[in-house]
């Protein structure tokens, strides 16, 4: 009975997860479109929207430490729901009255803090509700995000294909009605909050008194920077650079990505528990750099494409696995270390894309990409967007040198109690 009587609150939180998912994908979804004439915005700039966007969400995964337990878990969800809803809304007018650029700096901003609270708080509101398989539901309510990206893609492909791409602003005008609807789904649900949330202390200096916080700081930005960066650029690379039609790269790209990360974060959550974590995720991680490499350097346009897709396997768990290695590593340290966790995880999902743009960009400029696109004998439109994969294909790289380390330490000499 209990648990029927916060039906609503669940439904509210699923809801919430497809949200944040639509929020942080439509956007690049529609990087061909910002990318073209009128609007003629550089892949750089591009680029510069991601990190605009998830450098604002760790902001504001840092402020809500303090802002949550002021006003209450209602209010601030409720005020998620609101920004994401006029986020979304401005995203499909502000381009169109104002410099275009500037328009979507503004409603990315409003985007961001709807994002970045429904991060923060639906966790801890699903925790707070009386359940006899909390781990269970947790897994559950974070597949939300991974099938809220597949159906982003979908339902944004068969529109735009109806309406044409000279209509795009009806998109984000058309999913602001979502987070409009669970405004008031949040308003009127139960909502319980977790004992001592009120009451805590946040400390930072007490996170950072062990120095192997700084590894899983590095592994959290690179979970979320592996990501990121190929599921925000996948669309752009499979259309602009193989000329693959629009609605058959999202679908063959960031949609198959999200299904496969989805998969994997199921098969996670049911197993993972009797594997090894440290070596799950170091093979993920390697997974993850081969991706990267093929899509670099490969001139198929059907091999880069089904790559991008099961690169969504490779980062399934990283998020969710290194935060699993952190808590049981620093048993009581209570939320000051989600919430650190959750900031470098959002600075490598602003970080790593960015510098794709950024590395695609100069490569473009200074005629490197066509010197890497001879080398390899590359045909498609793009070779600095390869590049810029192979060069990110260094982040995960770097996961995997660190999980290897720290496996081979702890067969060699085991954890001091």
């Amino acid at each position: 009975m209990a648990n029927k009587n916060f039906s609503l609150t669940r439904r509210a939180c699923y809801l919430a997860g497809i949200i944040q998912a639509v929020v942080n994908n439509l956007t690049s979804l529609l990087f061909v479109i910002f990318n073209a004439r009128p609007y003629d915005i550089s892949l750089e700039k591009l680029g510069r929207l991601i990190f605009i966007n998830f450098f604002a969400q760790l902001v504001i995964d840092f402020l809500s430490i303090y802002i949550v337990p002021k006003f209450g878990y209602r209010k601030c969800v409720v005020c998620a729901q609101f920004c994401s809803a006029v986020g979304l809304a401005m995203l499909g007018i502000l381009p169109n009255i104002l410099p275009p650029y500037i328009g979507l700096v503004i409603s990315i901003l409003l985007i961001a803090v709807g994002s970045g609270l429904i991060e923060v708080l639906t966790s801890p509101i699903i925790e707070a509700l009386p359940s006899d398989d909390k781990t269970g539901n947790m897994s559950f309510l974070h597949s939300f995000y991974c099938w809220g990206q597949a159906l982003t893609v979908i339902v944004t492909t068969i529109l735009l294909h109806f309406i044409g791409r000279q209509n795009w602003q009806w998109l984000p005008i058309f999913w602001a009605v979502f987070p409009a609807v669970n405004t008031y789904l949040f308003y009127k649900a139960p909502i319980l909050e977790l004992e001592g949330d009120k009451s805590h202390s946040f400390k930072l200096s007490s996170v950072f008194k062990n120095k192997a916080i700084f590894l899983f700081l590095f592994l959290m930005f690179a979970s979320g920077a592996a990501e990121i960066s190929m599921v925000q650029w996948s669309s752009f690379f499979v259309e602009v650079g193989f000329g693959t039609p629009k609605w058959l790269g999202d679908l063959l790209g960031p949609c198959l990505f999200a299904i496969f990360m989805g998969c994997g974060r199921v098969f996670y959550s049911l197993v993972g528990g009797k594997l090894n974590s440290k070596l799950f995720l170091m093979y993920l991680a390697l997974l993850c750099v081969a991706c990267y490499v093929v899509v670099g350097v490969s001139d198929n346009a059907i091999l880069s494409v089904i790559t991008c897709a099961v690169c969504g396997i490779g980062v399934s768990a990283m998020w969710p696995g290194v935060i699993s290695l952190a808590a049981e590593r620093f048993k009581g340290s209570g939320m000051s270390l989600f919430s650190i966790l959750a900031i470098f995880g959002d600075l490598g999902c602003a970080v790593g894309p960015w510098v794709l743009s950024i590395v695609s960009e100069l490569s473009n400029q200074n005629g490197l990409s066509l010197a890497y696109a001879d080398a390899l004998n590359l045909s498609g439109n793009e070779p600095g967007i390869q590049l810029g994969f192979l060069v990110t294909a260094l982040i995960p790289f770097g996961m995997f040198i660190i999980l290897l380390l720290s496996f081979l330490k702890s067969k060699v000499s085991p954890r001091r109690r």
